[in-house]
């Protein structure tokens, strides 16, 4: 019974909670858990009214959201939130509004106010990287790609350019390497010729390309180790990553920065490389002895 769940006393806590019993939720209640881990500012500061307006669900659904988790009602849910706020939990979506005003205000007329916004939100998608990415993720992430026989790698839409980089930068590292490119619509067949041995890495943000999804589905299911770069813990990705990465690239116009996603890559493949160079020297070292 719900009722007889501890309520969460941290927002990291909850967060992990809603994560792990997403799947076993309701629609429109893994609805509210989007909301609340992609805007937790939102379920901070607004009322039960205009955050149902947001989700599109009733103001009793979030009463119930609540209680799914422990609390007593939605009040006492959101003191986690305002917790969190209190507590110097960065604004960063507020900090992200800001550059879209700017940049919607200032476009029209200054060029350079266009570059001058997407930098300042592609730094401040750079800096929240640096603080949200788990090392053990990025250790073990390194460490699959290097123990993989042979690396497929997807993406498409926004994400192409970012599966694009990590192909060609597996490929400088001369490891076995094969871009799903879904030329002449073979994807699928070519899915289906990953072994246990080999690797996955996908690329997809919300909306999230169907095809990318079910063939990241469709590899989890078959238990071949998948490596994943998403947006949100919530997204299907997530949901079917061996390890996931979640990079919240700044959301200041419909053409989204991809320098989080980029530097991510980036750091995946030097890491391997400088994996690689590791290795080699402890052999080489155990052949001396």
């Amino acid at each position: 019974m719900a009722s007889d769940i501890e309520a969460p006393a941290s927002f990291d806590s909850l967060r992990h909670n809603v994560q792990a019993r997403y799947d076993g939720l309701s629609p429109h209640l893994q609805r509210l858990a989007r909301l609340a881990l992609e805007d937790p500012n939102s379920f901070a500061l607004e009322t039960v009214t205009s955050l149902a307006q947001t989700a599109e669900v009733q103001p009793s659904t979030l009463i119930r959201f609540a209680k799914e988790f422990g609390y007593s009602g939605f009040s006492d849910m959101q003191k986690i939130f305002k917790l969190r706020l209190i507590e110097g939990a960065p604004a960063y979506r507020e900090q992200i509004h800001q550059h879209r005003t700017r940049l919607e205000a200032a476009a029209e007329r200054d060029p350079m106010a266009i570059l001058q916004e997407f930098t300042d939100a592609s730094i401040l998608c750079l800096e929240r990287l640096k603080d949200t990415v788990d090392p053990a993720a990025l250790a073990r992430a390194i460490e699959m790609i290097a123990a993989a026989d042979t690396i497929y790698v997807i993406g498409q839409r926004r994400a192409f350019p970012i599966a694009a980089y990590i192909a060609y930068g597996l490929a400088r590292l001369e490891h076995r390497t094969q871009l799903l490119d879904f030329v002449g619509g073979m994807v699928p067949q070519q899915a289906a010729t990953l072994r246990p041995t080999d690797l996955l890495i996908a690329v997809a943000f919300a909306e999230y390309t169907p095809a990318v999804v079910e063939t990241v589905r469709d590899v989890h299911i078959r238990n071949i180790p998948t490596l994943t770069i998403t947006d949100v813990p919530t997204s299907p990705l997530a949901q079917h990553g061996t390890v996931y990465f979640c990079v919240d690239d700044a959301d200041i116009h419909r053409f989204r920065p991809i320098a989080g996603s980029i530097s991510l890559a980036q750091s995946l493949i030097i890491g391997l490389g400088y994996y690689k160079d590791a290795r080699k020297e402890d052999r080489g070292h155990g052949l001396k002895a």
